[in-house]
């Protein structure tokens, strides 16, 4: 018996055998399926739904983004990561910024900038990367003529596509954003109305200057964006805006190709990108949740639940003590990853008290980042650093989108892209939306992870590719910005431990304890609640809705079944994120 209309909410899975999509868009999963279709390989068809994707929704992942992609190849039996980080200018200086002092808002901050000039303006531009890395990977491993690919693009920016519900949503939400921009509100905003998507037709969005640089970016392949009048265009709006972004950081931009991060959980190998980001936290959330018999616990119980949110707690502290880009300064990345730091670790987790350290009303993020808990430097090879290693920024901000593909050979790609809209970005007749990519840096000079020339800023997302026997078995990946990592983790362990489906392991109750307070699904069993907070957690029950974000991440999965040739796909149920197979 409920007492409470509690929404309960699915999808069917798709089941199929010679290919699958998922994507966040229709539109982008029909073209991803029809790349497929017409003997594309799964780079192919994922590099063909991010470039629907920068059309359709920009303010998730615009073309002046970043990202990371996982790529399997079957023939090779050889999984790849391809790191299209954004990097900070190479003309950032220790003095760009003028920081007013300590933040007092919550969230990703720990300095204030005047004007808030490291998030928004051309002072907060980040080298555009997601172009650079489509086009990188298509180059490498894709199959079709580049032409083909980008033909759906084309087609969705030349002659518009019709706002559907979310879109709607989505510009009502960000409609202060979208007018803040004349560049934006010309497209995002048309007649300066939010676009309508009933009754039907809906309002068509139709984006020429974008059209235009895809075409050519069909011909001519990165060098349209990167060199010629698009760069010259963005070099000398950031020259007219007091930016430091110029055409030598396009032209000398490359995203890095190579081996993945990875590490045993049971008998998988579970890969991530090698960059800073989530999935370096997960692979440590799971290094230590490895010391625990989670089945024999039961899915979504007290004990299991308790177990999980502690393990994840403790590597966020490491996340915010010591993560950064390892490029620039040294990081315990060996040490962080390492099995027995992970046992060490899982000693603590069962501690009768749900705080790690008394926090009082501190963020994780500030007090971890000052007063480091752990020290994997005693498990690393390298020289330990003598101060504590302060994180890049760690923002929640959530624009961002997923993608997941499968094809016929088994080839397979696990990729998530982002952006961030902001004003005073974009230079007008080009169709590039910049992204305010400095904001996750820290603006104040003097820690070792404070902004510098060509450094990759810290992200959340978190695209997994998890092998068996070397041959791929669950790809998964979410938009959410800080809740991506604990959500990827709860349905990866939902698949892999308690043997779940895609659609159902997406569809469980979760928590998130990436911020100070525990957020729990208000569907979660009542007396798991009580019991949770009787141990003494701080939780906070949200209920979860049909809007462009929400309080958890918003995952999709593609689970291949290689005995019985069998690919199933499963996606969040809330939002329009679709999976297709044929």
């Amino acid at each position: 018996m409920s007492l409470y209309s509690a929404w309960k909410v699915n999808k069917e899975e798709v089941v199929a055998e010679n290919g699958i999509v998922t994507s966040a868009l229709p539109l982008s999963a029909e073209a991803g399926l029809s790349i497929l279709k017409a003997g594309g390989n799964a780079i192919d068809a994922a590099v063909a739904i991010g470039f629907c994707n920068i059309v359709q929704e920009p303010y998730m992942a615009s073309i002046g983004g970043m990202g990371y992609m996982l790529i399997h190849l079957a023939e090779k039996a050889k999984t790849i990561g391809v790191d299209f980080n954004g990097r900070a200018p190479q003309g950032t200086t220790d003095e760009m910024y003028d920081v007013i002092g300590p933040s007092t808002g919550a969230g990703y901050k720990t300095f204030d900038v005047v004007d808030d000039a490291n998030n928004s303006g051309p002072l907060s531009a980040t080298v555009p990367a997601t172009c650079a890395g489509f086009c990188e990977a298509h180059k490498r491993f894709g199959n079709l003529p580049f032409e083909q690919v980008l033909e759906p693009a084309i087609a969705l920016a030349s002659k518009g596509f019709e706002a559907n519900w979310y879109l709607t949503m989505s510009a009502a939400n960000m409609h202060d954003t979208f007018d803040s921009d004349p560049q934006l509100s010309s497209v995002w905003l048309p007649g300066g109305k939010v676009p309508k998507s009933h009754p039907k037709p809906g309002t068509r969005i139709i984006q020429k200057d974008l059209a235009h640089l895809l075409q050519n970016l069909a011909k001519k392949g990165r060098d349209a964006m990167y060199s010629g009048d698009v760069a010259e265009a963005i070099d000398e709006h950031m020259k007219k805006g007091g930016g430091v972004l110029r055409k030598k950081d396009l032209e000398d931009y490359q995203p890095v190709v190579g081996q993945t991060a990875n590490t045993n959980f049971a008998q998988y190998s579970v890969n991530v990108v090698n960059t800073p980001s989530g999935g370096i936290t997960n692979l440590q959330t799971l290094n230590i949740l490895n010391n625990f018999d989670l089945k024999n616990m039961g899915h979504n119980t007290t004990e299991y639940l308790h177990t999980f949110m502690m393990s994840a707690r403790h590597a966020f502290a490491d996340r915010f003590g010591y993560l950064g880009d390892w490029e620039h300064h040294k990081i315990p990345i060996n040490g962080l990853l390492s099995p027995l730091y992970a046992k060490e670790i899982a000693k603590e987790v069962h501690n009768p008290t749900f705080e790690i350290r008394h926090l009082g009303e501190r963020e994780p993020l500030v007090e971890f980042m000052e007063n480091p808990i752990h020290d994997p430097w005693a498990y690393d090879t390298n020289q330990k650093v003598p101060v504590p290693s302060h994180p890049a920024m760690d923002t929640n901000d959530e624009d961002t989108t997923h993608i997941n593909v499968v094809d016929k050979d088994r080839n397979a790609v696990s990729c998530t892209h982002t952006g961030v809209f902001a004003k005073g970005l974009n230079p007008s007749g080009t169709g590039v939306a910049m992204v305010g990519g400095m904001g996750w840096f820290i603006p104040k000079p003097g820690y070792p992870n404070s902004m510098a020339p060509w450094k990759r800023p810290m992200n959340n997302m978190s695209p997994f590719m998890i092998l068996k026997n070397n041959r791929p078995v669950l790809l998964q990946g979410a938009p959410g910005a800080r809740r991506i990592m604990n959500r990827n983790a709860q349905v990866i362990l939902n698949v892999l431990v308690f043997g779940m489906s895609p659609q159902e392991a997406i569809i469980q109750p979760v928590v998130d304890v990436s911020g100070r307070k525990t957020f729990v699904d208000s569907r979660m069993n009542p007396s798991t609640v009580n019991s949770l907070l009787d141990l003494g957690h701080d939780i906070d029950l949200l209920e979860e809705e049909p809007a462009p974000t929400g309080y958890f991440a918003r995952p999709s999965a593609i689970q291949i079944d290689h005995e019985k040739n069998i690919l199933k796909a499963g996606v969040d149920s809330y939002r329009p994120t679709t999976a297709l197979g044929y």
